[in-house]
C-alpha cells in the first residue's frame, strides 16, 4: 500500500503531496538539534528575566515590561504555553517555544519565498536556512529572537506583495498592517526598521495618501505602547555613556568594523565555529553579493530589506555591545541565506555543490562544537554558571561573602544558581562601598569573587575590590572557560593588550 501510494506521488498524481515533501523532510531534521537537551546551557541573564516575567499573571507582566525595553506579546504567548502538557519542565519549557518558532521560520521561509524554486535550488535554500547555526543557537533561548524573525519574514513578503499590488487594499494592505502591528508588539527594534524601509521604498510604488494612512492606523493600534517605547528610546539615546567600557577595541570605527563583521560571521557560520571556517565568510559574503545583484520581480524588495537592515543595525549596536549584535538582527538572516541561496543558484554547478558542501561541513562542525560547548565566541552563552555555584555551595559557608562582577559577568543567573543562604554582593559603582564593608567585617570567614577575566569596570574597579578583599588573607583560583589560541592572538591585536587564557574566574580568599 505505501509502496502504491509512493509511486502515485513519484508520477506527479499527487503534485500538491510532493511539493511538500522537501518542507517535511527538513523539517524533521530539523527539529533533532532544536529540541535535543534544551537545557544543555545554563541559563542566562536575559532568560532569568523571562522566567520572572512569565511566572506572573497576564496583568503582573505589563508593569514588569514597562519596567524594561519589550513590548508584550512574546511574553503573553509563552505565559499560555507554559500551561500547556509539555513534555519539557523548566529552562527546556520556556525554550521550546522558541523551538517551535524556529520550525515555523522555516515553513515560512520556504513557502513565501523559495517554494517556486527548482528543487535543485530550493533544497539548498532550506537546508542552509534551517541548520544554520545561528538559528539553532537563538532557536534554543527562551527569548523573542526566532518569534521576531518569524515575523520580520512574514511582515517583509506582506509589504512587499502590497507594493506590487498596489491597489488591493483589503487583500495586500490590511494583512500587513497586521503583521507589522504584531511585530511591533514582540519588540521595536525589527519592526521599526522595516517600517523605515517601507516608508522609504513604497512611495515609488503606493500611492503617498495610502501610506500616510497605513502608517497612522498602524501607529494608532500600537499607541497603547508608545509610551513605553519613548521610554526605550530615551535610554537607547543614553546607550553612548556606558557602551565604552564594553568595547573591545580602542577605536570606536574599528570597534563598528567589528560588529558589522561579527554580525556577518554569525548570520553565514554561527558563533561556535573552528577558525579554520572563518575562510568560508568572504566566499559567502561574495556569493549573497551575488544574489543580491538578481535583476527580477524583486526590484523593490533588495531595497526594503536594505534600509531595514541599516536601520536595525544601527539601533542594535548602539544599545548592546557586539556580542549581542546579531541576536538582535536574527530576523534578517532568511534574507541573508535568501541572497546566499540566489548567489549559489547563479553559480556554476561545480562551484555551487563545493561552496554548498563546505558550508554545510561548518555547519555541523559549529553544531557538534555548540553541544560540545565549545569554541563559542561569546563564552558568556556556554558558561558553567551551575558548575561554579555547586563548587560555591559545597565549599562556602554562611559566614562567607560572595562578590560578583556587576559589570561583565552574568551576577543575576549565578544569584538565581548560588539561591539563598550566602551574603551576595553584585560589585557595581552603586554597591562598592557595601562591597568593601562587608569584606572587611570581622565575622567574615572566606571571601568568594567571581568575575570576568577581563575587567571592564570603570577604573578597574573589580580589580581594586578584589584586591582589597584578598589583602591578608591567603587566594586561590579556580578558572573556567580557556580561551582558543586563535581568539586570544586575534583580542590581542584588537586590544593591543595580553589577551587572558580563560574567561571566568572564582577567587576564594582565606
Amino acid at each position: 500500500m505505501l509502496t502504491s501510494f509512493l509511486r502515485r506521488v513519484q508520477s506527479g498524481r499527487f503534485p500538491g503531496i510532493r511539493s511538500w515533501i522537501p518542507l517535511i523532510a527538513v523539517l524533521i531534521g530539523q527539529s533533532v538539534p532544536l529540541f535535543y537537551h534544551l537545557d544543555l546551557l545554563d541559563m542566562w541573564g536575559d532568560e532569568l528575566f523571562t522566567r520572572n516575567a512569565v511566572s506572573r499573571s497576564l496583568r503582573e507582566i505589563i508593569p514588569v515590561l514597562q519596567g524594561d525595553v519589550h513590548p508584550p506579546l512574546y511574553y503573553f504567548l509563552l505565559h499560555e504555553w507554559l500551561r500547556l502538557p509539555l513534555p519539557w519542565t523548566g529552562i527546556a519549557a520556556l525554550r521550546s517555544l522558541s523551538a517551535v518558532m524556529a520550525l515555523f521560520c522555516t515553513v515560512l521561509f520556504d513557502q513565501l519565498w523559495v517554494r517556486h524554486w527548482r528543487p535543485a535550488h530550493r533544497w539548498p535554500a532550506l537546508i542552509l536556512f534551517a541548520f544554520s547555526p545561528c538559528l539553532l543557537l537563538y532557536g534554543r533561548m527562551a527569548r523573542s529572537y526566532t518569534m521576531q524573525a518569524a515575523l520580520g519574514i512574514l511582515t517583509i513578503f506582506l509589504l512587499w506583495r502590497w507594493m506590487r499590488g498596489p491597489r488591493q487594499i483589503l487583500a495586500r494592505a490590511a494583512p500587513a498592517f497586521a503583521a507589522m502591528v504584531l511585530l511591533l508588539y514582540t519588540h521595536y527594534l525589527p519592526g521599526l526598521a522595516i517600517l523605515a524601509g517601507f516608508l522609504v521604498v513604497s512611495w515609488r510604488y503606493i500611492s503617498p495618501i495610502r501610506v500616510a494612512i497605513w502608517t497612522a492606523a498602524t501607529l494608532a493600534a500600537y499607541a497603547p505602547w508608545l509610551p513605553t517605547l519613548a521610554t526605550s528610546v530615551r535610554a537607547w539615546e543614553q546607550a553612548s555613556f556606558f557602551q565604552p567600557h564594553y568595547r573591545l577595541t580602542h577605536s570606536p570605527l574599528l570597534e563598528e568594523a567589528f560588529k558589522i563583521s561579527f554580525s556577518m560571521v554569525s548570520l553565514t557560520i554561527g558563533e561556535s565555529f573552528a577558525p579554520l571556517a572563518l575562510s568560508l565568510v568572504p566566499l559567502a559574503a561574495w556569493m549573497i553579493w551575488r544574489g543580491c545583484c538578481v535583476r527580477a520581480s524583486t526590484a523593490s524588495l533588495l531595497p526594503l530589506v536594505a534600509i531595514a537592515a541599516a536601520s536595525g543595525y544601527i539601533g542594535a549596536a548602539r544599545w548592546v555591545s557586539w556580542p549581542f549584535v546579531p541576536a538582535r538582527l536574527l530576523w534578517l538572516l532568511p534574507f541573508v541565506t535568501l541572497a546566499l541561496a540566489a548567489g549559489l543558484a547563479r553559480s556554476r554547478a561545480l562551484l555551487r555543490y563545493v561552496v554548498t558542501a563546505a558550508i554545510l561541513v561548518s555547519f555541523v562542525s559549529s553544531g557538534i562544537s555548540y553541544f560540545r560547548r565549545q569554541n563559542f565566541v561569546n563564552m558568556g552563552y556556554a558558561a558553567p554558571l551551575r558548575e561554579i555555584s555547586r563548587r560555591l555551595r559545597s565549599a562556602a559557608s554562611p559566614r562567607d561573602t560572595v562578590l560578583a562582577d556587576g559589570y561583565n559577568a552574568d551576577f543575576e543567573a549565578l544569584h538565581y544558581y548560588l539561591g539563598d543562604g550566602l551574603t551576595y554582593i553584585p560589585v557595581n559603582q552603586q554597591r562598592a562601598v557595601q562591597a568593601r564593608a562587608a569584606v572587611r567585617a570581622p565575622d567574615v570567614r572566606w571571601v568568594w569573587i567571581i568575575r570576568n577575566t577581563r575587567d571592564i569596570s570603570p577604573g578597574g574597579l573589580i580589580s581594586s575590590v578584589a584586591a582589597e578583599a584578598c589583602q591578608g588573607r591567603t587566594a586561590s583560583d579556580w578558572l573556567y572557560e580557556p580561551f582558543p589560541a586563535w581568539e586570544r592572538a586575534a583580542m590581542r591585536i584588537l586590544t593591543g593588550a595580553p589577551a587572558p587564557h580563560y574567561f571566568y574566574q572564582v577567587t576564594v580568599c582565606q
